[in-house]
């Protein structure tokens, strides 16, 4: 596994420290909220479950500071659905999707109204609705 530690620090900061930052400065307002919903944009590439598998389609694919950053972030999410259980908050992973965005060119093959279709989904769920998961379009998604 190769990657820089500027690279890391970059990555980590981006999309684990910064989505840190912004949840516990917010969450006392979301906790007000009666449906406080907070959706971490993650990717399916933080799957260790898909990661172990060498039949995975995303076998070949090792981005690590990519991959770890959002590993990272898929167990925040983990752990803030177990600190919030018993409020009406509930907190979700999403992989997107690979949406045509300035990030990557515009070369993902999903529109921005397509990849954001499931994240709002999260966004908007009824107070009956999942928490603690890793969720995609098709469904969800094993850690």
């Amino acid at each position: 596994v190769e990657a820089s530690m500027e690279t890391l620090r970059a990555t980590f900061e981006t999309n684990f420290f910064g989505a840190y930052a912004v949840t516990r400065s917010l969450l006392p307002l979301v906790l007000q909220s009666s449906a406080g919903r907070i959706v971490n944009v993650s990717s399916e590439l933080g799957s260790l479950t898909g990661h172990s598998n060498p039949s995975w389609k995303y076998d070949a694919v090792n981005p690590f500071a990519y991959v770890a950053s959002k590993t990272a972030l898929n167990a925040l999410t983990v752990s803030l659905a177990k600190e919030l259980r018993g409020t009406q908050v509930k907190v979700n992973s999403v992989n997107p999707g690979y949406t045509a965005t300035d990030l990557n060119n515009f070369q993902g093959p999903l529109t921005v109204e397509e990849g954001a279709r499931e994240p709002v989904r999260l966004a908007l769920l009824e107070d009956e609705g999942p928490t603690g998961g890793f969720f995609e379009d098709g469904g969800e998604i094993a850690w």
